[in-house]
């Protein structure tokens, strides 16, 4: 079966299922150290099992998933280093895109810009986590591929499917107000003047600042909750439940 995707491209089912699961990612719809069961992700999406099973393999050869002996999978939980390493390397990228999209971006991609801004705007006001999340990906990957360079899309890409899950972190109804809203508008609307003058240091400065704010509230709170120490999930792969099924055969 063929379907019409938001890209506009056709894809086979199985080509729109990985992605749906992969945007699903990126866009914080699955807490770290969730679990992912084939029967629910095909009830959700309306598919057989097949697809499903398929894009899970495909995105835990990728790392962005995990899988176990018992064939069970689940989103990583990286370690507080782990997740503040990738969001450092995303401002190097992230913000080398943006100063080539300064001069690439038409005005029909600046409105679009504008819109989006103004709809994540409103999320940040009501609290709606899924919303914001799923927008500040749209908005961001509006500039990115504006560049032009399809590998470094590809790379920042990967970068967030790996980070964006933990940022959910920050969107817990007990942890939300530690969320920098209005800062992080302000950086959004002045990236969005920057493109309109093409001027792309300041573009490339309010992404930066963006994701370096972001990174120093993060860092904070996964101290203060012990992030560390909480874990289920390892960021290699290795699973914290197996060693502590060992520490109570100690016990015993």
């Amino acid at each position: 079966m063929k379907i019409k995707t938001r890209s506009g491209l056709h894809e086979t089912q199985r080509e729109r299922v990985y992605h749906r699961i992969k945007l699903g990612l990126m866009a914080g719809d699955y807490d770290p150290g969730q679990k992912l069961t084939i029967a629910k992700l095909a009830d959700e999406l309306g598919v057989s099992a097949t697809p499903v099973r398929e894009a899970l393999r495909r995105l835990a050869a990728e790392r962005a998933l995990l899988t176990y002996p018992n064939r069970s999978t689940a989103v990583p939980r990286p370690s507080r280093r782990v997740v503040l390493e990738i969001r450092a390397i995303r401002e190097r990228l992230e913000g080398f895109a943006t100063q080539l999209a300064a001069a690439r971006i038409d005005e029909a991609r600046l409105e679009q810009l504008a819109r989006i801004q103004q709809a994540l705007a409103a999320a940040r006001k009501r609290g709606d986590r899924r919303r914001i999340m799923h927008l500040n990906e749209e908005f961001h990957f509006s500039v990115y591929k504006s560049a032009g360079i399809s590998v470094l899309t590809d790379l920042i890409t990967t970068l967030w499917l790996h980070s964006a899950p933990t940022l959910m972190v920050l969107f817990k109804p007990e942890h939300i107000s530690r969320y920098p809203l209005a800062a992080q508008n302000r950086n959004n609307l002045a990236l969005v003047r920057a493109l309109r003058r093409r001027d792309g240091e300041r573009a490339a400065r309010a992404v930066r600042a963006e994701i370096a704010l972001g990174s120093r509230v993060l860092d904070q709170l996964m101290t203060e909750i012990d992030w560390d120490g909480g874990a289920r999930v390892g960021a290699a792969g290795r699973g914290r439940p197996r060693r502590r099924r060992r520490r109570r055969r100690a016990d015993r």
